[in-house]
Parts: structure tokens; C-alpha cells; sequence
């Protein structure tokens, strides 16, 4: 899944538009697989080659990446899906799945006639990437969703480092110390995953139902969204910056912040950039009501594909225990495989990381996709800082953001 400052894996990197063989899988006369995949920097493309290189080898044909920025790979998979233009391996997000699932090949015949093990995956990976019972991709990546903070501005505020499972109460404790220590604690966003999963956690709301259909209505999901306007209101969270992805991450990173929701995916960056020392713990939740999502993504296959026999021996490949293990060692993903996680918290080099994920992933249920998530993405990025940042009453919000989708 992309690393949002990897926005990381949204910065516009012109030099990574890789080619491939985009037009030719249906014809059956290439000997290339082309593959789509989001690319966010040189250091990205180094590693899915590398990935791209075991399919090819498993498959007998090349694999040829074409990479995109992320946001902008979304526009592209959209007009290629169900043409000859469409790559024949896609990486696919599992919340975007059943946006494009028409366009995707199921896998169930070719998992059944292979015998592929999809049991040495994570259940919640392989249902968040799963449609109507049917599967349309491979998991590389999955995770819950988590709350990374600086152990130093905590332990200079006089707040003990918290522990998976704390409560409201308690992160509202540690951010009047932390006030008091000229600290703001926690970087707020309106970015789709990331204040869902917050809203879950903090107040039980959700914006999406499990039939995948965009709920706003639901008094929580104002309640809860009205308790972070209440920590912005109070200076004890950051305004959201609809038009930057990134503001929450950086505001983290540069120590504006004490705290941001990630998941695993952003550990070994938050690591590498920040000054201080990272810790991780749970997103605060109502006592005994510990609950957060899970969210990953993976590699399928496309109806055009010439080849789906080939393109099913590549994304086994690039999703075998030896590359996801390969991967977790680059942090580039906490793995979908069980068997690779271990690989994962060894190099993670966070005190307490597997405590909490443990304890995360106990609770944890997949985000639900919707075909109208980026519907409400862009919609929150338009109104969404209106309402986190108490502008206007959050109800009313929503009920605009419901509007604009039902046109």
C-alpha cells in the first residue's frame, strides 16, 4: 500500500513514467507482461523492478513495469481497464477494488487449478481484496490502522509512552500535558483512509457501510469528527490541509506534531526523516471498544490479458514468502504473508511494534471499498478542513459531501 508522504508516493515524478508493452496483451503475440504500479521515487523503482524480475522469471515472460504517480495512476488504470491499452498485471488497492473490479480477471479458477495456498495468507488481506465472495487479487501488503508518536516530546511533557489499548480519555490527558509543554499532539487530515480510521477508532463511526455504500448520516460520524474539531479548537491538533496529503505526515516528521494515524507502511519513513525517536501504540478508542481497520493492496490480473496463466505464475512469484520477505527487510510493506511478518518487526526498529500490532490486528476489520470512495476522497479534500477545523458543524458537512455524491 503507498506511504502517503510517500506521498511520498503522490509527488509527481516525471522521470519514473516508465515504458512498457501497455498495448499488446490482447493480441497474444507479445512475450511481455506489462504491469501498472504507483511509483514514489527512484529508490520505489529500484525495488518493483526487482519484484517485476522474480514474476518474469516464474512466468517465462518479461515483466514490464509502468509506473505512475499515485493519484495519477488511478486516472490512468481507469481508462485503460477493459481496453487492449490495459496492463496485464494491476496493482490494485483494497479500497479502490470493487471501483474496478468489471475491468479485473477473478482468480478463483486459476487459485483453485493451481492449488495456490491462499490459507498462508492474512484472512482480512485476501477478503479487503475480494468482491461478491470473488477474488481479484494477491495481497503484497496489508496492515491496520495505527497511532506513530515522538517518545521524546512525551517523555519531555511527562506522559508515559501509551500502550496499545488506551483510551479517549487517556490520549486527551496526554494532550493537555502536552499543551502545557507548548506541544501541539496529534496532526489531523481529511485524507479517505486516514480519518475513517480514526472516526472508527475514536468514536465507532463509519463513513462507508459493509455493502460498500457511502453512509454520512449516522450521528457518530459527525460526533466524532466534532471531537477532533474540539482538539483543533482547543490547540491540541493542527488544522487539515485538504489541498496536501502530506501536511499531517510532515507536521509528524518536522515535530510540529507529537502523533499522526499511518499504518506499518509508514514506519520505516516516519524513522528515517524524523529527529526523535518513534514509538507506536493503538489510535485511542473508547474503553473496551478497541476497533481499527485493516487495509492492503495487491497484485490481479486483467480481463485483456492475453496470457492470465503466465500473468498468475508472476504475481504468485511477487507475492511468495521469499519476496515478501524481501520486501518487509525494505520496508516497503508490512506482509500479507504470515510466514514474512517476522522479517518485518525485525527490521521495523520500533520499541513496542509488535505488541501493537498484534493488539490492532485483534480488532481490526478491512475498510470497506466503495464505488464511490473517490467520489468522497475529493469530496473531503474539498469540504472535509471545513468541518476538522470547525468551520461549520460537521452534520451539515456531511450532509453537503452526501449531496455532491448522490449527483
Amino acid at each position: 500500500m503507498r506511504v502517503r508522504t510517500v506521498a511520498v508516493a503522490t509527488t509527481a515524478v516525471g522521470a519514473l513514467l516508465l515504458t512498457g508493452c501497455s498495448g499488446g496483451q490482447s493480441s497474444g503475440s507479445s512475450d511481455t507482461l506489462s504491469w501498472s504500479m504507483w511509483i514514489g521515487s527512484s529508490e520505489d523503482q529500484k525495488v518493483w523492478e526487482g519484484v517485476g524480475n522474480t514474476g518474469a522469471e516464474a512466468s517465462g515472460k518479461k515483466v514490464s513495469l509502468q509506473g505512475s504517480p499515485f493519484n495519477d495512476y488511478w486516472t490512468k488504470i481507469s481508462t485503460q481497464l477493459g481496453t487492449s491499452a490495459a496492463p496485464c498485471i494491476v496493482t490494485m488497492q483494497s479500497l479502490r477494488v470493487n471501483q474496478f473490479s468489471e475491468g479485473l480477471l477473478p482468480l478463483d479458477d486459476l487459485i483453485k487449478s493451481t492449488g495456490f495456498d491462499t490459507a498462508a495468507f492474512d484472512e482480512g488481506a485476501m477478503k479487503a481484496l475480494a468482491v461478491d465472495g470473488k477474488q481479484y487479487a494477491i495481497p503484497y501488503d496489508t496492515g491496520p490502522l495505527l497511532l506513530f508518536y515522538n517518545k521524546d516530546a512525551f517523555a519531555k511533557a511527562g506522559v508515559d509512552a501509551p500502550k496499545p489499548g488506551w483510551t479517549v480519555n487517556d490520549f486527551e490527558t496526554a494532550a493537555t500535558a502536552l499543551k502545557k509543554n507548548g506541544q501541539v499532539a496529534l496532526a489531523t487530515t481529511v485524507e479517505d483512509i486516514f480519518l475513517e480510521g480514526t472516526i472508527l477508532s475514536t468514536g465507532g463511526a463509519k463513513m462507508i457501510d459493509d455493502s460498500g455504500k457511502v453512509s454520512l448520516d449516522d450521528p457518530k460520524t459527525a460526533q466524532a469528527i466534532e471531537w477532533i474539531a474540539g482538539l483543533v479548537k482547543d490547540g491540541t491538533a493542527t488544522k487539515a490541509d485538504g489541498a496536501d496529503a502530506s501536511a499531517d505526515d510532515n507536521a509528524f516528521i518536522n515535530g510540529t506534531a507529537a502523533a499522526t494515524v499511518g499504518g506499518p507502511w509508514n514506519s520505516l519513513d516516519f524513522k528515517a526523516k524524523a529527529k526523535f525517536d518513534v514509538g507506536v501504540t493503538t489510535i485511542p478508542s473508547p474503553q473496551g471498544e478497541q476497533k481499527t481497520y485493516s487495509a492492503g493492496s495487491g497484485f490481479g490480473i486483467s480481463k485483456t490479458c492475453s496470457d492470465p496463466t503466465a500473468a498468475f505464475k508472476a504475481i504468485t512469484a511477487m507475492t511468495s514468502e521469499k519476496t515478501l520477505t524481501s520486501l518487509a527487510k525494505d520496508g516497503r510493506a508490512f506482509p500479507a504473508r504470515t510466514a514474512a511478518q517476522a522479517a518485518w518487526y525485525e527490521n521495523a526498529g520500533i520499541d513496542g511494534a509488535k505488541e501493537t500490532l498484534d493488539s490492532a490486528l485483534a480488532s481490526a476489520v478491512p475498510l470497506p471499498g466503495s464505488s464511490d470512495g473517490d467520489k468522497l476522497n475529493q469530496m473531503l479534500s474539498q469540504y472535509g478542513p471545513q468541518m476538522v477545523n470547525g468551520e461549520k458543524p460537521a452534520a451539515g458537512v456531511l450532509a453537503e459531501i452526501s449531496r455532491q455524491i448522490g449527483k
